[in-house]
């Protein structure tokens, strides 16, 4: 059994859904960054969904956007990054996700990337750019090293397609719970429930639901509507840019707070 199949199996055994917080990292800088990590970990996190800072984020609302320019300016490599995921995994078995965008695959090359982030520790590989139309060489090389695919549908998505879409995603599916870029969000879309009903339809793969879950009234909804995880990212990026420049420790109590209280939702 791999680390997804044993955290989505825990959540059900507590009848609630995995909570998969995210943020930038090297965001502000590669230390805090790895601080924040360990953070959502001790706060609770079922999954961890880390995103490689890139120049033009093109599913990323401005919250995000930023994170990745202070990530980039920063100093953020590729070494350091790896580096800081083998230092998260030696102290949990909690899944890592990668959320990336295809030139930051490109720049490695699939074959050195892949093998460098499942040395580190790494599950699954998104890249928010490559549809799985276009992801065959990549996925060979997630093969390869053990690493599970995770792609992207919206409620938009021909269900022939969607189908397609979770055929090759062995990690879980990602849900956008609305149109658009990622980014915090007053609002929750009632068409989640359809979708989700609809995804069902077309097999057993695991549904996790985001973008612009911004609230633990959100996550609940998300349980309702029959998910298997809730992924919130900007809400917490925006705390992290909130406190940037203040004491590291109020910035690592506020996470942990909200990450708390968003777990608290999954039941």
């Amino acid at each position: 059994m791999n680390r997804y199949e044993q955290s989505f199996a825990s959540t059900a055994r507590d009848n609630r859904i995995a909570f998969i917080p995210f943020a930038v990292a090297g965001d502000p800088y590669m230390r805090l960054s790895e601080k924040i990590f360990r953070t959502y970990i001790d706060a609770g996190a079922d999954i961890l969904e880390i995103g490689y800072p890139f120049s033009d984020p093109m599913a990323d609302g401005p919250v995000n956007q930023r994170a990745a320019q202070r990530a980039l300016e920063a100093g953020i490599t590729p070494d350091s990054f790896f580096a800081m995921l083998s230092n998260l995994r030696r102290i949990t078995d909690i899944p890592f996700g990668l959320l990336l965008y295809a030139n930051t695959v490109h720049h490695l090359g699939y074959e050195t990337f892949c093998a460098r982030a499942a040395d580190a520790g790494v599950d699954s590989i998104l890249v928010a750019d490559m549809p799985p139309e276009e992801s065959g060489d990549f996925l060979a090389a997630l093969q390869k090293n053990s690493l599970k695919s995770v792609f992207i549908v919206s409620e938009l998505t021909p269900t022939d397609r969607a189908e397609y879409i979770c055929e090759h995603s062995s990690g879980f599916v990602y849900v956008v719970s609305r149109l658009g870029t990622t980014g915090v969000q007053t609002d929750f879309s009632g068409s989640v429930h359809d979708t989700l009903s609809r995804l069902r339809g077309l097999g057993d793969k695991r549904l996790c639901v985001g973008f612009g879950l911004s609230t633990p009234d959100h996550v609940r909804r998300v349980k309702e509507a029959g998910a298997d995880g809730a992924i919130v990212g900007s809400a917490l990026v925006k705390i992290i840019e909130a406190h940037h420049g203040q004491p590291e420790s109020d910035m690592l109590q506020a996470l942990h707070h909200a990450v708390g209280e968003f777990r608290s939702a999954t039941q």
